[in-house]
């Protein structure tokens, strides 16, 4: 367990955390595509694309649009039959709009 700890230390910030913990707060578009504005629960920004690992499941960001991102994740089913799942944020709506 001490290992297993010390292993996850040693992590970037996004590989600390679950992906459903993220929030999509903007996208930036430029001469090398998409780029996501993202913010982990304790108030901190961070600039993703695609190839960018996230989560403690070694998720990949798959793409970034105008209006999400999707993040790849490798899952294993009960047989320990390896696949991946699709995961997607959506850009956050302003504030004050429904």
């Amino acid at each position: 367990l001490i290992k297993i700890a010390k292993a996850q230390s040693e992590l970037p910030p996004l590989q600390r955390m679950e992906i459903n913990d993220l929030k999509l707060l903007g996208i930036i578009w430029g001469g090398y595509g998409y780029s996501g504005l993202t913010q982990t629960p304790d108030g901190k920004g961070y600039t993703v694309k695609e190839g960018t690992l996230v989560g403690p499941n070694n998720g990949v960001i798959k793409s970034v649009s105008e209006s999400r991102i999707i993040i790849t994740e490798p899952i294993f089913d009960v047989n320990g039959k390896k696949s991946k799942r699709d995961i997607e944020i959506p850009l956050r709506a302003k504030e004050g709009t429904p």
